[in-house]
């Protein structure tokens, strides 16, 4: 006989999960002592279990397996749902097990609003952001839910499920061997896709200006490898999405960057100007669309999407000849067998090469920048440190937009952040679910954060002292929600609330807080000395909180936005449109016929 909370707990040490997130609870007592019973896995204490479930969904990532993150009854499971949320968006397989109040004094049994202390309908809560949610009742079903979530979670589009145990069936007493015998039964996978290929080759063929973009899907099936080889053997232009921005280095031959709203001016030329469009595992959301999907790729001849979704292939907002459903990796191992051979015109190539040339991310006045640190300038400067392994993490915000538009990325680094929900405070905490994803390897755990994001989960310096986590964090000032901000300027007349200091927002001394945490401390107020400081940090073994002294106007550029026009009305733009507006000759001097 087992107690059901150990037998929990043994199920993740088979399936190799090493590391659980949690905050101790009273509705979890049970599952939080098998915890500590156990050899195998480490547990993880933090202060919140909203960071608790944000570093279970980041060591999925970096881990690219199953995360998993225990918390309480109640307030636990409910301060998780962020968390979920962004698993769900982002399509990271997350584990989250939830302690309940006694089975007799559940909702669910007694009908009634609430009778047991904390206690929450949790799982009508999450069912709408889980691929599977289920209240264990039947202490001999643990096998076959737990199976079935584990499988759930890595299958098809991964994604997060959710357990919900109360305490008296975590203390339960049950029959190893009974339990086994309830197991559950993957289901076969069965994708046909040689037609649809054959076709895809067949018109890739005949273009001239082919385009393939790759999405996070790619990362999640593991196709790393693949797709070094792929655009290695055939000179085909790719551009990848926000969650795909570390598939392959910046530097390879083929890379054309990163489109999107907030992406390059130059790659959003390259995706208008294709005949040929093909994306692999991205979802193509507005913010890589731009918000007029339809015209996305308006010049392509032919446009393909491959997705393992259904429901992302049907979607009527984009003009998609040839959907596949099929998982990445299988798509991308039989187009390389397949293909064997294709050139692109060189005026394409050229094309590709000189329009990212033409518009750089980094830009003078970005350089020559005297009174403050800018943020573009920081970030090309960091990637000139980074080295092989570097783990970098990105809260939201301009730590992510910049980012995401100016870090050059090399091989067999990480760069992650959680673009689909985009929560603020994701950054600290997901850097701890990285270090212990990858804490096998020599790398530098670099954490990019605004100081609006920090302070959502400033209390997880404590998580990092106590377990001696050697992070870099270098916090973006520029005084406040500058994203915010710059929208209340541009769309409401300057009317600007909740967004700086002179509107209503405070923060803290971080010296102080650095200090408080017996972490180092640095500050950088301009580029004189940024080189230098950049490399001292990298190099140094202590964790240190590094402040960047940035402007409250600057201005993140390029970026997607509507035009106005006399009356103030807005007036939408074409995807390759971007502010700061061009004049309208050059604008067209750049598309292709």
């Amino acid at each position: 006989m087992i107690r059901l909370a150990d037998y929990v707990v043994k199920f993740l040490e088979k399936k190799r999960i090493d590391t659980v997130f949690t905050v101790s609870g009273g509705g979890s007592i049970f599952l939080c002592d098998a915890l500590y019973n156990s050899k195998k896995i480490k547990y993880i204490s933090h202060h919140h279990e909203q960071a608790a479930s944000f570093a279970a969904e980041s060591y999925a990532r970096a881990k690219n397996s199953v995360g998993c993150c225990f918390v309480t009854t109640g307030p636990g499971g409910t301060n998780t749902l962020t968390g979920v949320s962004s698993a769900w968006i982002d399509s990271v397989p997350v584990i989250f097990i939830s302690g309940q109040v006694f089975l007799n004094q559940t909702i669910q049994k007694t009908k009634k609003r609430q009778i047991g202390v904390q206690e929450i309908n949790i799982i009508d809560l999450v069912k709408p952001i889980t691929k599977f949610s289920k209240m264990i009742t039947d202490a001999n079903s643990i096998n076959f839910y737990l199976e079935k979530a584990y499988s759930i979670a890595k299958s098809g589009r991964p994604g997060p499920v959710f357990l919900d145990i109360p305490a008296d069936i975590q203390n339960a007493m049950i029959d190893e061997k009974k339990v086994l015998k309830n197991k559950f039964k993957e289901p076969k996978k069965n994708i046909g896709i040689d037609d649809k290929l054959n076709l895809i080759i067949r018109k890739l063929k005949n273009s001239k200006r082919p385009l393939i973009h790759l999405g996070h899907g790619v990362k999640l099936s593991e196709s790393q490898k693949i797709v070094k080889n792929f655009f290695n053997k055939f000179n085909i232009p790719f551009v990848v999405t926000w969650n795909a921005d570390d598939i392959i280095s910046s530097n390879q031959k083929m890379y054309c960057g990163r489109p999107g709203a907030f992406g390059e001016r130059g790659s959003n030329f390259i995706v208008q100007n294709c005949d040929f469009y093909l994306s692999i595992g991205t979802r193509l959301p507005y913010m890589v669309t731009g918000y007029n999907a339809k015209k996305f790729a308006s010049k392509a001849k032919f446009k393909a999407m491959v997705d393992i979704d259904p429901k992302e292939l049907n979607k009527t907002d984009l003009k998609i000849d040839l959907k596949i459903k099929s998982d990445a990796k299988v798509f991308l191992k039989k187009l390389f067998v397949k293909l064997k051979q294709y050139q692109p015109s060189m005026e394409w190539l050229n094309y590709c090469k000189n329009i990212r040339k033409k518009y750089p991310i980094l830009l003078n006045q970005m350089i020559n920048e005297k009174k403050y640190v800018n943020s573009y300038y920081f970030v090309k400067t960091l990637s000139k440190h980074t080295k092989k392994n570097d783990c970098i993490i990105t809260d939201m915000g301009f730590s992510f937009t910049t980012s995401h538009q100016a870090l050059d990325v090399k091989d067999n680094q990480s760069f992650y952040t959680n673009s689909g929900h985009a929560p603020m405070g994701w950054g600290l905490p997901a850097a701890i679910g990285a270090y212990y994803a990858k804490k096998k390897l020599k790398f530098n755990l670099i954490c990019l954060t605004g100081e609006g994001g920090f302070q959502m989960n400033i209390q997880e310096l404590a998580t990092v002292m106590h377990n001696k986590i050697p992070i870099k964090i270098f916090i973006f000032n520029n005084g406040g929600y500058l994203t915010i901000k710059q929208t209340q300027i541009l769309g409401f007349s300057g009317r600007i609330m909740g967004a700086d200091n002179s509107s209503g927002l405070s923060f803290p001394n971080y010296h102080e807080i650095a200090k408080s945490h017996k972490m180092s401390y640095k500050k950088i107020i301009s580029h004189k000395s940024i080189d230098s400081d950049i490399s001292k940090i990298l190099k140094s073994k202590k964790s240190i909180i590094c402040e960047l002294i940035m402007s409250p106007n600057e201005e993140q550029i390029p970026k997607a936005i509507n035009r106005r026009n006399d009356k103030g009305k807005s007036i939408p733009t074409e995807f390759e449109d971007m502010y700061p507006f061009l004049p309208r000759d050059e604008l067209n001097s750049n598309n292709l016929d």
